[in-house]
């Protein structure tokens, strides 16, 4: 058989659940003494997205080359493969602008833009070439 220990009645023990006493909290004293919030993992990937999308990339537009962000690269590859003819790439085009013209609307007249729009997955294709030639007469 084994032998149990006897606990020593030493006040100073050090272990699980038993931090060393120059490192615990004083009395009344609070764990989080200035208050600021943890940054979680999910502050952090968010931090990681929003660096990745501004972050510089090189482009070449025949013999011009400039430096754009990310996000405005992909923006730019989205558009082209919506005019090349993606139907999956118009939508997701035709959504974004009725989602920022709806946003602009309700900021110049001071209503909120939870009034939404049909959904561009429920349009048929002719409403959608109706809405693409109504913005582009409205631009000319």
């Amino acid at each position: 058989m084994s032998r149990r220990r006897e606990p020593t009645q030493d006040s100073n023990l050090v272990g699980y659940g038993k931090p060393p006493i120059h490192s615990r909290f004083r009395k009344g004293q609070s764990g989080n003494p200035t208050g600021k919030r943890r940054h979680g993992e999910a502050g952090d990937a968010q931090a990681l997205i929003r660096q990745e999308a501004y972050r510089l990339l090189t482009i070449r537009e025949g013999d011009k080359v400039s430096r754009i962000p990310a996000l405005q690269a992909v923006v730019r590859s989205q558009i082209a493969s919506a005019a090349k003819g993606n139907v999956a790439a118009q939508r997701a085009v035709v959504k974004a602008m009725q989602d920022i013209e709806a946003e602009a609307r309700a900021r110049r007249t001071g209503f909120s833009a939870n009034k939404k729009p049909k959904d561009v997955n429920d349009m048929t294709d002719e409403e959608l070439m109706a809405i693409l030639t109504a913005t582009q007469n409205d631009e000319i």
